[in-house]
């Protein structure tokens, strides 16, 4: 029985043999490949023993469905993220116009008006103040503009 067949096609050095991982779509027909390299490898004293091929055809399938689940969920969760962003977006816009009170550097007390709203890099919804990028996190009060302290934007710089 040859038993390094299913190495050989898996473990090219730049990984771009048949159940090579850096491969984005197995090729036109994978398990032709492979049987045809089997086919090419064995000897022939010692031919392909029909159980094991059939079990590594199982398993290669089993691995590409897996890297289809994969795909799929890689693609839900990017949904996802976009449906999170938007949603930030919803909540932070009833914020325009607001006057907040937030918690900024050394857990100092600010205050002022919402200009805008906008997603940071870092996939967080921040509010603009003044010359200030608010994490919505730190929100801690929000208020109609005129009622409430003073009113002065951004007080506390």
């Amino acid at each position: 029985m040859n038993t390094t067949s299913i190495n050989s096609l898996g473990s090219t050095a730049g990984g771009g043999g048949v159940l090579g991982t850096s491969q984005a779509s197995f090729g036109d027909n994978p398990f032709l490949k492979l049987l045809v390299t089997q086919l090419r490898t064995q000897t022939p004293l010692e031919p392909i023993d029909n159980a094991s091929f059939t079990e590594q055809l199982a398993s290669y399938s089993s691995m590409e469905q897996q890297q289809e689940l994969n795909d799929n969920l890689l693609s839900l969760l990017d949904f996802q993220g976009v449906l999170a962003r938007l949603q930030g977006l919803g909540e932070g816009s009833a914020l325009l116009g607001k006057e907040i009170d937030w918690v900024g550097p050394g857990a100092q007390e600010l205050s002022g008006r919402v200009e805008s709203v906008f997603i940071a890099e870092d996939g967080s919804v921040r509010l603009r103040v003044g010359e200030h990028e608010v994490d919505l996190r730190t929100v801690t009060s929000i208020r109609e503009p005129g009622t409430g302290d003073d009113g002065d934007q951004n007080s506390a710089d």
